[in-house]
């Protein structure tokens, strides 16, 4: 039993009786762009929107044809995946509220897929609408979002000696950010030009992976200008109740995006998930893949303190 074919033969009937948007395919588990052409049935194509983590393969889908999504190159579990894979789609415009989409995503080491899930893009997309005084997406580049989502990914699931590094990703609305903010140290990038200090710039981001060590926040301009880190936040107003376990940080990130029109990254320290906010909530958590610890081994474990924003 070929279980790849019979999801994505099942994905396409699901397909054609909801009148889905799209079929999502983990396209890391086949070897290649025309294997993973060779599973579909025909006709499929033009439905079929690839999620890859290899910018090669990204490339290869393209000359083919086929218009797929490139997602952090991290180990993330199976929902991981499907959320960084909406988020990216809605920020790109290629879905819509109410879209039905169909999710196919396995382990690409297998060499098979082994998960389907379906879903109705709903709050996501919200995260790109209208805000308090502006929309969003006006002022903050879909390109911004997903590099500054693939650095938190990558803080989160590898961080510095294999450890979660906690940090906050504010973007958008630098103005009123900053008049709700206060420095905790120099600003490491004031003064630089400001084509060496934009957050599309590759050379940029590992200079920002170091400085989220530094206490306190980053704060990103909409079209990918970083204006300031080491900053401590002071929203005045406060977000949603949040879930218990989480600390002052994701506090902080709450708050700064119900006082101002930002969006925000929360990386945690102690669980390398990644929280985004915008209007004082959380709209998606993106979970760390994390190893299983032996009992024997996980008794007496504390995990680090995350309570103290900006850390």
């Amino acid at each position: 039993m070929d279980i790849t074919e019979d999801l994505l033969r099942y994905a396409m009937e699901v397909t054609a009786k909801i009148e889905a948007r799209a079929v999502m395919v983990y396209a890391d588990v086949f070897s290649n762009v025309r294997e993973l052409k060779s599973y579909l049935p025909e006709g499929a194509s033009p439905l079929v929107v690839p999620v890859t983590r290899d910018p090669q393969v990204f490339n290869a889908l393209r000359d083919d044809g086929m218009e797929g999504l490139l997602v952090p190159d991290i180990h993330l579990p199976r929902l991981g995946q499907i959320k960084i894979a909406i988020l990216l789609g809605i920020s790109q415009g290629r879905f819509q509220k109410g879209d039905r989409v169909i999710c196919l995503t396995g382990i690409s080491e297998k060499k098979t897929l082994d998960t389907l899930l379906y879903l109705e893009v709903g709050e996501e997309l919200e995260l790109f609408a209208g805000g308090k005084s502006e929309e969003i997406g006006g002022q903050l580049n879909p390109g911004v979002f997903e590099k500054v989502l693939d650095i938190a990914v990558s803080l989160g699931s590898e961080g510095r000696e294999g450890k979660p590094v906690g940090t906050i990703f504010v973007m958008g609305d630098t103005e009123n950010v900053l008049a709700h903010s206060t420095p905790l140290v120099l600003n490491p990038f004031k003064g630089h030009p400001e084509e060496e200090r934009n957050i599309l710039a590759p050379a940029l981001t590992e200079t920002v992976k170091e400085f989220a060590t530094i206490d306190g926040a980053f704060v990103i301009r909409g079209d990918g200008l970083v204006e300031a880190a080491g900053v401590y936040l002071k929203p005045t107003v406060p977000g949603e109740k949040l879930p218990w376990g989480l600390g002052t940080r994701h506090a902080s990130a709450a708050g700064i995006t119900a006082t101002t029109s930002a969006m925000a990254l929360c990386v945690s320290a102690s669980t390398g998930n990644v929280t985004v906010f915008r209007e004082g909530k959380i709209f998606v958590e993106v979970e760390r893949l994390r190893s299983i610890v032996p009992p024997s081994q996980a008794s007496g474990q504390k995990p680090e303190d995350d309570t103290i924003q900006g850390h």
